[in-house]
């Protein structure tokens, strides 16, 4: 069957895994997904290395899990995105990966407590889905999608992260917001350093001082360097 997905919004996917391909928030595993505005459909990369992924190869899905276009074999945790999306009608992307700072966190189940400016985009905490395994069936993605709750973000233990967004481009930059903060806050505590965490209203406060312009700021840059089209790198 043909794509409900505009050409736009594919094309949007592909930047998101040169993108998050780059920045390492994801290397051989990982996906992305969107939701088919005006459908019950969402569109996904397929399983393989998103640096590797093609036009062709995108899937997309209803919302009982069918594939029903694209060339490509869907993620295994497919039913972890149409989870979230049922439970969420403000997240319309998702971004998947293991980034390594984040991966620490995982690691220990340890929410990620936020200390840093771009990290309260995420607000104050992104809790964790504290079961070690691939949310790779329905309930299992029920699972994360109460832990995600009404955050922006989620940590799966010993499997990485999740995070929505607004757009693709939101979810990418939260994603990479997630893995900013994490490194930061490691280093500050490996120097010793205890870092001083945000209240939910203070990360609100801090969050709402640039809403609309910060991600779009962010996304604009990555998008630059992945692509090598800032100006020193031609």
């Amino acid at each position: 069957m043909p794509y409900t997905s505009t050409p736009a919004l594919r094309a949007e996917i592909l930047r998101a895994c040169r993108v998050l391909t780059y920045f390492r928030i994801v290397e051989g595993f990982g996906h992305v997904s969107a939701r088919v505005a005006g459908s019950d459909r969402i569109v996904i990369t397929p399983r393989i290395a998103l640096g590797t992924v093609t036009e062709d190869l995108l899937v997309e899905l209803d919302m009982d899990g069918k594939q029903v276009a694209g060339d490509g074999r869907p993620p295994l945790e497919a039913a972890m995105h149409i989870a979230v999306y049922k439970r969420r009608a403000d997240i319309l992307s998702i971004a998947r990966g293991h980034p390594r700072n984040v991966a620490a966190y995982a690691s220990a189940a340890e929410p990620l407590r936020i200390g840093h400016g771009f990290g309260a985009n995420l607000g104050h905490i992104v809790p964790v889905f504290e079961k070690p395994v691939l949310a790779a069936d329905p309930q299992l993605g029920m699972g994360v999608a109460d832990a995600l709750g009404d955050h922006v973000g989620v940590i799966l233990q010993a499997n990485g992260m999740l995070a929505g967004g607004m757009s693709v481009a939101h979810a990418c930059v939260n994603a990479i917001f997630m893995e900013e903060t994490a490194e930061a806050q490691l280093k500050a505590e490996a120097a010793g350093f205890k870092p001083k965490y945000y209240t939910p209203e203070g990360a609100a406060r801090r969050h709402g001082d640039d809403r609309e312009h910060e991600p779009i700021r962010a996304w604009d840059y990555y998008v630059a360097m992945a692509e090598g089209a800032m100006a020193w790198q031609r």
